[in-house]
């Protein structure tokens, strides 16, 4: 087998330097990257061979899937002596958001302003925190949260709540770059950035194997990203905010990938 190109070999070790490298995630990009799209099971002896090219060991890869079984994300079949993994229905729709979010075709519009919510006197306040957090709010004090204004999203309501909207100033974008993981986001944006540059000038030479690896890799990394990031508006934003020229390197070269896995499409190899 050839060696990988240099930027492949990045983002394989950029996977495995994360500790722990997380063989789970992995697979749910891959089942969202593979599986989704056509509504189609995949191969046990498939998935292996896939991670197994990234330095993955077999077994990882059994107690990955056997997680995402036990949690609902997928289901588990066989054909004759093959086991087959499916994504659950239960799944599919989150997938299919996580990946409109992902390739762009729900891009999140801030609109300038902050929602803000109090969480009133004598309501459950543990849980309607948990509730707000999960959609994305953060904490600003102990009953009072915040989460960027996007068009087309409804802000939250509910029962024991005060919801009301701010413009961002600098006191508050200071306050409120402590409540997302910005700097994390920044730097793995930026590794993003780098890894994308590298391997598109590449890609139209790429045999199936290199390019297949690496869409799964760079869209892995990117989708780590893009499902925490809260999508503050610019004024909330640190300066030089690498975000949106890491999209347009990421757009750029997972279509010049898909573009020649197309070309070269019959002509998968075992990996």
């Amino acid at each position: 087998m050839a060696e990988a190109p240099a930027p492949l070999q990045a983002l394989i070790a950029a996977h495995h330097a994360r500790k722990p490298p997380r063989t789970w995630s992995l697979l749910v990009t891959i089942f969202g990257v593979v599986a989704l799209p056509r509504g189609e099971a995949l191969r046990l002896s498939d998935l292996q061979d896939w991670l197994g090219a990234l330095g993955i060991e077999p077994g990882l890869v059994r107690t990955a899937l056997s997680r995402l079984v036990s949690n609902g994300t997928l289901t588990r079949e066989r054909d004759g002596k093959a086991a087959l993994y499916r994504l659950s229905s239960g799944a599919e729709d989150d997938f299919g958001r996580a990946a409109a979010l992902i390739f762009g075709d729900d891009r999140p519009q801030p609109d300038g302003r902050l929602h803000l919510v109090l969480i009133e006197e004598g309501s459950d306040r543990a849980g309607i925190r948990a509730e707000l957090a999960e959609s994305g709010y953060g904490a600003l004090a102990a009953n009072l949260l915040a989460r960027p204004v996007h068009a087309g999203r409804e802000d939250w309501q509910g029962e024991g709540l005060t919801g009301f909207h701010a413009e961002g100033d600098e006191a508050l974008a200071a306050r409120v770059q402590r409540l997302w993981p910005l700097a994390s986001l920044q730097a793995g944006y930026r590794m993003v950035a780098g890894h994308a540059a590298a391997l598109l000038p590449l890609a139209p030479d790429l045999g199936w194997r290199d390019a297949f690896l690496a869409r799964l890799l760079l869209v892995h990394e990117f989708r780590r990203l893009v499902l925490r990031d809260p999508f503050l508006p610019e004024g909330l934003l640190p300066p030089d905010w690498p975000g949106p020229e890491a999209r347009r390197l990421f757009d750029a070269t997972l279509a010049a990938l898909e573009a020649r896995l197309r070309v070269l499409e019959g002509q998968r190899v075992d990996l």
